[in-house]
């Protein structure tokens, strides 16, 4: 692929690949004040992901690839220690204990892998996680190489070495209960843990009443004192990130978390700076971009104490948007409905969006689970795509299988993916891509599918504004797959200003902003402190 092949890919895969486009152009931040010479831009990535370097599955290689077929930059950050992991019944601790040794014999390896993965359109951070029981999970991530890995038995060493090596200590599914796992925020440090990881594929830890609870692993449910928002009343101050924790060798792994950062450039020195600035954003699946703003002054800024407060908001999703919130101090004080601000209809001639939707197929019970193979051809008559997102969750594992979206043209995209039943991410067995086109009622959406089965199907934009389109792939229980129906402008997209008055600017104020759309995906702005 040359270069001006790869500007092309990068413009085409959007949100997922640095090129986020609202009006037509990649999403550059507005804001004003200390930021408007350096013009920011979004990346996406994953901070916290596994394979079969420590105790999950698959290559370091494959990680890699997957990466860097539909992130802008991630951290591998293998299983490495457990200073005081509990005996388990059976020994079934040795598990962890036979994965950690992995991970330290293949130290070497991992950095030079880790190195070479770095290039002018991707980011490789090196890293790796320490567990414990008493103090929390932290994933530790490098600016650059790190010949050591430094495993101590206390937290405040760990943090040491963080601030010494100008590295990040990430914690991770803070809302465990302490000693099982959970943030022990009492030996929290700004300088080393700048953002908290608030989604992952653990669930959500914003709050014990928030959507996506902790029902996956076995370490219990949501301690209500351990969550982030309580953290932030006690005067706590960090921003927010979501990453996979996927141990299927998956970085990106649709649905288990990723993150936004506003960066000046793709660079590891222009990243870190900003997540040190916490110019950082957690979103459970969907790119969905995320502008915030207080008196011009970005995402997890501190303001000077004010009374006059004009936040500002432009997001743009890949859904319909069901609501936009405005959490002051832990309590929703603003709500946007785009439903109150909609036109009757998507309206064509126009930009609209479109999810393609894959998989279903025969259930793993009596032997009926099987994988299944996707190859066919999206096109477009009388329109473009603008951007078309991959949202590739990491069922079925295969060391061989990989999702691949290709870029033939502005009107034509290639689709190379698998789809089972059988051990599904959240018992979900359906893949989508999610097409941003520019057409009329009379454009033509065709898919020319080869495999599982060879059929060619066609429908009128204007047809897919009132209703969708569903197939099946041959008899019950087949795979089938669905082009749903458009969703408009001003369904996924808004911008809002909000102004709240404060008499009192003796104390400190924080705001975030929370995202939901329709389909249940969410995203929450790091916060904005004033005072």
């Amino acid at each position: 692929m040359n270069d001006s092949q790869k500007v092309n890919r990068r413009t085409f895969l959007g949100e997922s690949v640095a090129a986020t486009v609202l009006s037509g152009i990649r999403v550059d931040s507005e804001l004003q004040g200390s930021e408007s010479d350096h013009r920011l831009q979004l990346f996406w990535g994953d901070l916290h992901n596994h394979n079969a370097v420590g105790y999950a599955k698959g290559s370091l290689e494959r990680s890699i690839e997957l990466a860097k077929e539909h992130l802008d930059f991630f951290a591998f950050t293998g299983h490495a220690s457990w200073h005081d992991m509990p005996k388990m019944p059976g020994d079934r601790h040795m598990k962890w204990v036979n994965g950690f040794e992995v991970h330290s014999n293949h130290w070497a390896k991992t950095r030079r892998l880790m190195q070479d993965a770095n290039s002018d359109q991707f980011v490789a951070f090196l890293g790796y996680e320490w567990h414990s029981s008493q103090f929390g999970d932290y994933c530790m991530i490098f600016p650059e190489d790190q010949p050591e890995l430094f495993l101590p038995n206390h937290v405040e060493k760990l943090l040491d070495f963080a601030e010494s090596q100008q590295a990040l200590a990430i914690p991770h599914h803070v809302g465990y209960k302490q000693g099982w796992r959970g943030a022990n925020f009492k030996h929290y440090r700004a300088a080393a843990s700048p953002v908290v990881e608030v989604f992952s594929e653990h669930g959500c830890t914003e709050t014990d009443r928030s959507p996506y609870p902790m029902i996956r692993h076995s370490i219990g449910g949501r301690s209500a004192a351990n969550m982030i928002v309580p953290q932030l009343q006690k005067g706590m101050r960090f921003g927010f990130v979501a990453s996979t924790d996927d141990h299927l060798g998956y970085p990106g792994a649709y649905g288990e978390g990723v993150v936004g950062v506003w960066a000046k450039d793709l660079s590891s020195p222009s990243l870190m700076e900003a997540i040190r600035a916490r110019r950082t954003y957690a979103a459970t699946g969907d790119r969905i971009a995320l502008e915030v703003s207080l008196n011009g002054q970005p995402m997890g800024s501190d303001v000077p104490a004010t009374s006059d407060r004009q936040i500002d908001v432009r997001v743009q999703g890949e859904d319909a948007i069901s609501m936009v919130e405005l959490i002051r101090n832990g309590q929703v004080i603003q709500r946007y409905f785009p439903e109150d601000h909609l036109e009757d209809k998507p309206i064509l001639p126009g930009k609209v969006k479109c999810r393609l939707q894959y998989g279903w197929g025969p259930w793993a019970d009596l032997a009926m689970g099987r994988t299944c193979l996707w190859d066919m051809n999206i096109k477009l008559e009388q329109g473009r795509f603008t951007r078309a997102i991959p949202c590739f969750q990491s069922a079925p594992f295969s060391e061989k299988l990989r999702d691949k979206l290709t870029v033939i043209s502005p009107q034509e995209l290639k689709l190379d993916s698998n789809t089972t039943r059988v051990k599904c991410y959240g018992e979900d067995p359906t893949k989508a891509v999610v097409c941003e086109i520019e057409g009329n009622s009379d454009s033509v959406l065709t898919l020319q599918i080869r495999k599982p089965y060879e059929k060619t199907i066609s429908a009128r934009l204007g047809d897919l504004i009132d209703d969708n389109v569903v197939e099946f792939t041959g008899v019950f229980t087949s795979e089938s797959y669905i082009l749903h129906r458009l969703v408009g402008q001003s369904e996924y997209s808004a911008k809002i200003r909000w102004n709240d008055q404060q008499r009192d600017t003796s104390s400190t104020d924080w705001y975030y902003v929370r995202v939901t759309q329709h389909n249940g995906q969410l995203a929450w702005s790091s916060p904005i402190w004033v005072g």
